[in-house]
């Protein structure tokens, strides 16, 4: 059943997760494989690689951070990583995983749902478009409304988003 979340999440891994992880693995990366999280936390696998220790981005601006999940594709930070194990920034990259897949289950949700009454309306190709741009927005679209409501809540947009706080909850990051 796991392996289904992986349609749900298609249009976004073929256009901007694996794409990236690729990419990053080209320019400044090293180690590409598959990484599932050990039990007994069950996981679907991402395509994962980390930063060379001498890149560019481990150099600068990426240096503070440990990694970052762009949904079934995550990138490492050399410098955090932990040979041989499974550390505590591997588990907060898998959570966003998981939030990713539900993401995105609930944007084919609701592109299918918009879908439907245009098509129902005798629109097909706005049907089509609407249905599959709200699918693949579905990851953007949780970010962004987590940014958002932290900001409004007087917290940093990125560190006060409900799914920023819940992935280091879950890692004990504190």
């Amino acid at each position: 059943m796991r392996r289904l979340l992986y349609l749900f999440a298609l249009p976004w891994n073929l256009t901007v997760a694996w794409p990236v992880v690729l990419l990053v693995r080209a320019l400044w990366g090293a180690n590409l494989r598959w990484e599932t999280p050990p039990s007994p936390r069950p996981g679907n696998a991402a395509l994962v690689c980390d930063l060379r220790p001498d890149s560019w981005p481990a150099r600068t601006w990426y240096a503070p951070w440990g990694g970052t999940s762009l949904g079934h594709g995550i990138f490492y930070n050399a410098r955090f990583a932990q040979a041989g194990g499974w550390s505590q920034i591997q588990t907060h990259e898998h959570v966003h995983v998981e939030q990713f897949e539900v993401s995105m289950l609930g944007s084919f949700v609701s592109g299918a749902i918009a879908a439907a009454v245009l098509l129902g309306l005798g629109h097909p190709l706005p049907a089509a478009l609407t249905g599959l741009g709200l699918w693949w927005a579905g990851y953007l679209l949780m970010g962004a409304s987590g940014w958002t409501v932290a900001l409004l809540r007087g917290e940093p947009a990125y560190r006060g988003s409900a799914h920023e706080e819940s992935a280091y909850a879950q890692a004990d990051e504190g």
